[in-house]
């Protein structure tokens, strides 16, 4: 049960909706106050309980640094455009603190009950929109990927009674007043046990990076993460793809999409078959020739194992032209990553490392919940 249970959060995590991060902010907030052994914490039946004000803090302490930035947090984020539904309640906030001190001053205020007078209403009226995007929004679609229906793990219990103006903004009125969410049991568990590695916060990389920069303070944790996270994987061969394809293309007059097969015209895109946001390759197999409204449209997802199926010919054909310019190169990569030099050796090595391919491709949709791409 638990494997199942972290195997549907990873795939929340990979499939859900990303239009914004309200699904990453819910998440980690969960987990937190889950770890931090809330005192309200209820368990009832299979369900355990807690109040939404504790995941409106925690969104309080995440997003004020963003908004203060202005960093975009949805799809085609526009500053000047509607985009998170609380950003102007938000900037009211870190405009008014801007000079006082900043998130620390706010928090400190906020939990202790000292708002100015003249920032208070306002702080109301975002934990309110807080909260009503919170249940609105990714309490709503979180677990849709997995269960296909709304509201499937979170539940916001609901009430009677009317959330009232306060006489005093503090952590108290937030917890007793805007109500209780519920998870079921199994998620609670893994989140307390696991939640740390989810959200990344113990992870072996976080903790790496910190024992790194414990031993040299000139050092700090953005330096450290931004050298450990640097991939040997350059654009050279990015760029010898798109040679070989544009050089083939002039040769034969045309070109065909590996995905449509339509012909690529003057819209040529080198498109990565396991998406380099997800496998992190830029292998001479993994870098295939596709018009660029199908790579567009493809962008992170991982093909389906039934289009893997139906243009196999024509993925092949490609391997065999990129075989026939960068042997030895060509080689070398599909020895590190889909079959064995062995293998190569034999004369359906092609057959060989396209059933390697799609047994990536089952792990990242079917393990790893990456969404599928079809073409059709």
């Amino acid at each position: 049960m638990a494997y199942d249970t972290l195997k549907n959060i990873n795939q929340i995590i990979e499939r859900d909706s990303k239009d914004t991060t309200y699904k990453f902010a819910l998440l980690r907030s969960t987990i937190e106050v889950i770890q931090e052994k809330s005192p309200y914490q209820k368990f009832k039946n299979d369900r355990v309980l807690l109040p939404v004000g504790l995941l409106i803090l925690k969104w309080l302490e995440y997003y004020y640094p963003i908004i203060e930035k202005e960093l975009p947090q949805r799809n085609g984020d526009n500053l000047d455009s509607f985009t998170l539904s609380f950003r102007s309640l938000f900037k009211d906030v870190t405009d008014f603190y801007k000079k006082k001190g900043g998130l620390s001053v706010f928090y400190s205020e906020l939990v202790r009950g000292n708002l100015p007078g003249e920032i208070e209403d306002t702080v109301f009226q975002l934990c309110k929109k807080l909260r009503d995007t919170i249940k609105d929004q990714p309490m709503r679609y979180i677990g849709k990927s997995v269960n296909y229906t709304e509201y499937s793990i979170y539940r916001r219990e609901e009430t009677t009674l009317q959330l009232r103006q306060p006489d005093k903004m503090d952590v108290n009125f937030l917890i007793e007043n805007f109500t209780e969410f519920s998870i079921p049991r199994d998620y609670f568990n893994v989140m307390e046990l696991m939640g740390s590695f989810i959200t990344g916060m113990h992870s072996i990389l976080i903790n790496w990076a910190e024992f790194t920069v414990d031993k040299d303070k000139s050092l700090n944790m953005n330096q450290v993460l931004e050298t450990m996270l640097k991939s040997p994987q350059e654009a050279r061969n990015v760029l010898l793809s798109e040679k070989i394809f544009k050089t083939l293309k002039k040769k034969n007059g045309e070109l065909e999409c590996v995905w449509s097969g339509s012909r690529i015209t003057n819209d040529l895109n080198i498109d990565h078959v396991l998406p380099f946001s997800v496998w992190r390759n830029n292998d001479l197999w993994n870098l295939l020739p596709a018009k660029a409204t199908v790579n567009n449209r493809k962008r992170d997802k991982i093909p389906s194992l039934e289009l893997l199926d139906n243009r196999k010919d024509r993925i092949i054909s490609y391997w065999q032209i990129i075989w026939d310019v960068e042997q030895a190169g060509f080689e070398k990569e599909m020895n590190v990553n889909l079959i064995t030099q062995r293998d190569f050796k034999q004369f359906n090595w092609e057959n060989s490392a396209f059933n390697s391919l799609k047994e990536k491709s089952r792990y990242l949709i079917e393990t790893r919940g990456f969404e599928e791409f079809h073409w059709s």
